[in-house]
């Protein structure tokens, strides 16, 4: 199988990535462009997060959990309302993560973030 995403006959796989580090956040563009994916953002807030899902519908996200002194979940919530699946990339331990609904059920990959992996649960994701 081919390196380049693909989501069916619509295209280029699109993945929103909201995350608040700029050097973390391009690092992580970077690499999901590179492996063919379609980079929706990146985005340092939930508000802009909401923004971009109003302008369009990604396949999947890559989201962290903490964003400045606010967390992810309400973006969480909305792309399961969406049936949009995502994976976490946060050094956030699990007990924090299991206490909040929106976030305990999804994988977390932890930070810093084995990119090669990021890329292989994205795959798995969306296909």
């Amino acid at each position: 199988m081919s390196d380049v995403f693909y989501k069916g006959a619509e295209g280029q796989t699109k993945v929103l990535v909201v995350e608040d580090e700029f050097f973390i956040a391009d690092d992580l563009r970077r690499s999901l462009t590179a492996a063919g994916l379609r980079v929706l953002g990146p985005v340092a807030s939930n508000e802009d997060a909401f923004g971009v899902l109003e302008q369009e519908l990604p396949d999947c996200a890559v989201l962290d959990v903490h964003l400045g002194r606010t967390r992810v979940s309400p973006v969480a919530t909305k792309l399961r309302q969406l049936n949009i699946p995502f994976v976490l990339t946060t050094a956030s331990p699990a007990h924090e993560l299991a206490s909040d609904p929106a976030l305990a059920s999804a994988i977390n990959l932890g930070k810093p973030t084995n990119l090669n992996r990021l890329i292989e649960t994205i795959r798995q994701l969306v296909t």
